[in-house]
């Protein structure tokens, strides 16, 4: 009794812990997102330990944290080859992360269904709070300034990540688990409040104006009208709202919005630009383009340094993509609005961030992850953790998450805490 009394109380620190976590996450306070991940990860073992009488768990290691943890090996392993140690030991100290939260997600007994709604029902009001905190930052800097720019992408989130991309992926999160309550009234009661949540985070989506994001927003969206009844159970209003949606995303294409004008440039930017043997500064690349120019970069890096099988080393990587980026003739900063240009600018996909850094071994353990997300989504039976699954892979294709902190906790964090938290059921009573 005891022992379960004790295993009681780490656990609701653990909650409290966790929420700290989330706190300092999406406000980026880095101090408390570090010191919270230690706290959590100690607390998770603890925790363990004291309810089973063991340090170690069993069932920690599955497809996608045996990947993950793979591919940390790899980069621990490039320090030894790397040629720019002081960067490679700090992107090394950066994917501690890696093995560090999933100890804290997966060794708690947290993450049953009562607790994980608790939890995120203070995430959804923390992330409330830091979307309004950020419309009022905007405001006062369009009253001094008078450039409505301020609303929108990665000025509308400068106060925190500065990436309005990473940022746009846990709006739609809370998204998913707003949602999710609509059917359920577990933890938020009111489905008025409910359906004002949505509208709101959904509107601030727009506004971060991430296209893939937005796009898969509205996939989803559209199949929760079309093929559910989560949202709206009578067929007839499932059909205006069908209608509705489809009217709001030719509205969005249409208006001259800042999502619109992205979109507009991607499309009319072809491939023919990135076949030229040679460049010059005032070349400009659509984020197509230069995804695409990147598969060519990469590609022709781990021919010249014959790296195909170890890749360069994470501490490397940048230096062999700025060396490639002069060698090229692309515009490499200098101008009072731009100092750097492209040199600070990694491959923007994680796939070939990999095979870049680590070779194909690094690519084979970060597929294997990829492919234990998967094996995740299809166990979970649950449309909403499919759903977040499917836009991390996709997310993996336009960025590099594990490039960053703020990345790793999207990839590694986030899946496992949802994954966790949805499969078990409330107790009964």
């Amino acid at each position: 009794m005891k022992r379960i009394q004790e295993s009681k109380i780490l656990n609701r620190l653990n909650e409290l812990l966790l929420i700290l976590f989330l706190f300092s996450f999406i406000f980026s306070i880095r101090f408390f997102v570090g010191l919270s991940t230690i706290l959590l990860t100690a607390n998770a073992l603890l925790a363990y330990r004291v309810y089973s009488g063991k340090w170690w768990n069993p069932s920690f290691f599955n497809l996608f944290t045996t990947g993950i943890y793979l591919f940390f090996v790899m980069q621990a392993i490039a320090l030894l080859y790397t040629g720019n140690q002081q960067e490679g030991t700090s992107i090394f100290q950066t994917n501690l992360g890696i093995i560090v939260l999933p100890v804290g997600v997966l060794y708690s007994g947290l993450l049953n269904r009562q607790s994980y709604g608790r939890v995120m029902k203070c995430f959804v009001y923390i992330l409330l709070s830091a979307t309004i905190l950020a419309i009022a930052w905007a405001t006062i800097s369009f009253f001094q300034h008078h450039d409505a720019g301020v609303f929108f992408y990665h000025p509308l989130v400068s106060l925190y990540s500065d990436h309005a991309i990473q940022f746009s992926v846990i709006v739609f999160f809370g998204i998913l688990f707003l949602v999710d309550e609509y059917s359920s009234l577990l933890f938020l009661k009111n489905k008025t409040w409910i359906v004002f949540l949505i509208i709101y985070f959904s509107v601030f989506l727009f506004l971060l104006s991430s296209k893939l994001v937005i796009i898969i927003y509205f996939l989803y969206i559209l199949y929760i009208f079309a093929f559910t009844d989560a949202l709206v159970k009578r067929r007839t209003y499932r059909f205006a709202g069908l209608f509705l949606i489809g009217a709001l995303m030719a509205g969005l294409l249409l208006a001259h919005t800042p999502f619109s004008k992205r979109l507009q440039v991607e499309t009319d930017g072809g491939i023919a630009l990135i076949r030229q043997q040679k460049f010059n500064p005032g070349d400009y690349f659509t984020g197509v383009q230069f995804r695409l120019l990147s598969w060519r970069f990469v590609y022709e890096i781990l021919n010249e340094k014959h790296a195909w099988i170890f890749g360069v080393s994470p501490g490397d990587s940048q230096d062999a993509l700025a060396e490639k980026y002069k060698r090229e003739n692309l515009f490499t900063g200098g101008t009072p609005g731009n100092k750097t240009g492209y040199l600070g600018y990694h491959s923007h996909n994680q796939f070939l961030q990999a095979i870049l850094e680590t070779g194909l071994f690094g690519l084979a353990f970060f597929i294997l992850a990829c492919a234990g997300l998967l094996r995740m989504a299809v166990k979970s039976g649950h449309l909403s953790f499919r759903v977040f699954v499917i836009l991390l892979l996709c997310f993996c294709f336009t960025d590099a998450p594990l490039k960053t902190q703020y990345g790793i906790v999207l990839f590694v964090f986030f899946p496992l805490v949802m994954y966790k938290g949805t499969q078990s059921t409330i107790p009964a009573g």
